[in-house]
């Protein structure tokens, strides 16, 4: 085994290596999308087969190949003519490409299965908070603990700064929403945020995690200010009803700011960026 993983990082079979991981990673991002529909749904993410959720027609394997089909249909039902949403190739797309830097960051090896997860949680959550402004425990806890396994196999994480990360990452939050509470009597953010964060902490460590939530926080800020110009008071977020989320019917969110897509963007970001680059902003900021 340990000659196979050898031979899949070495410079000759690189081109092989990305191409295996980027098709990987398209497939796997279709799946996603069956998360990402059904979870709010409260259905099975296997079971039963997908279909148009407009006249029922059931997608068959060559309606159903990442991206392509989506461009060979021209974005509809071959059924019923029904738009297929952007968000499908874009969240296949998305996954394709964190999956080959993650590779090109950690190499190609089985323990790589745990930063995959822990990308594809993230994903998914953030495009559901997105949708719903929910964040589903069941979906991004489990990279909590993945992340402290993940401390065992990569050697600039040790199992401590882990659990510290963890800790600082859920500290920050629940921080922030005690004060904010205490101020406005008002709940700014929900315990899934706290999770998000949590689990990113667990796979970057504790340093990281300021960087994060600038990031998050820059991001948001410029994002709402960019959705109140375009869409004024209305429709600041796709707030979609986790009861049906096939209806457009569009509900004022002025005061509904979701933080769950900035946090998971700001968390990929640290733990995919290169380890030089990153070595050298902290060493900038903190003399490491």
């Amino acid at each position: 085994m340990e000659d196979l993983f050898f031979i899949l990082n070495s410079k000759r079979f690189l081109p092989f290596s990305v191409t295996f991981i980027f098709i990987y990673g398209l497939l796997f991002g279709s799946f996603l999308n069956v998360c990402i529909y059904r979870i709010p749904l409260g259905k099975s993410i296997v079971f039963p087969p997908s279909s148009c959720t407009k006249c029922g027609h059931k997608i068959t394997w060559y309606e159903n190949i990442p991206v392509l089909s989506w461009l060979f249909l021209r974005g509809k039902c071959s059924g019923c003519g029904e738009k297929i949403s952007l968000i499908y190739p874009v969240i296949e797309l998305l996954n394709a490409f964190l999956y080959l830097f993650a590779f090109l960051k950690f190499g190609f090896y089985l323990r790589l299965i745990l930063p995959l997860y822990f990308i594809s949680a993230l994903v998914v959550t953030a495009a559901i908070d997105y949708r719903t402004q929910f964040v589903y425990s069941k979906v991004i806890i489990p990279p909590i603990f993945m992340g402290i396994i993940w401390s065992f196999f990569e050697p600039s994480l040790t199992w401590q700064e882990s659990l510290i990360g963890t800790g600082v990452g859920a500290g920050f939050l629940l921080l922030a929403i005690f004060l904010f509470y205490i101020v406005t009597k008002k709940i700014g953010m929900g315990l899934g945020d706290v999770y998000i964060l949590a689990a990113i902490g667990a796979f970057t460590g504790p340093v990281k995690i300021p960087f994060v939530l600038f990031l998050a926080s820059f991001g948001g800020i410029i994002f709402y200010l960019a959705a109140k110009l375009i869409f004024g008071k209305k429709r600041l977020a796709n707030n979609i009803s986790t009861e049906d989320l096939n209806s457009k019917e569009e509900k004022d969110v002025e005061h509904a700011i979701y933080f769950g897509p900035f946090l998971a963007a700001g968390g990929l970001l640290m733990f995919l960026l290169p380890t030089e680059i990153m070595n050298s902003i902290l060493s900038f900021f903190f003399g490491m």
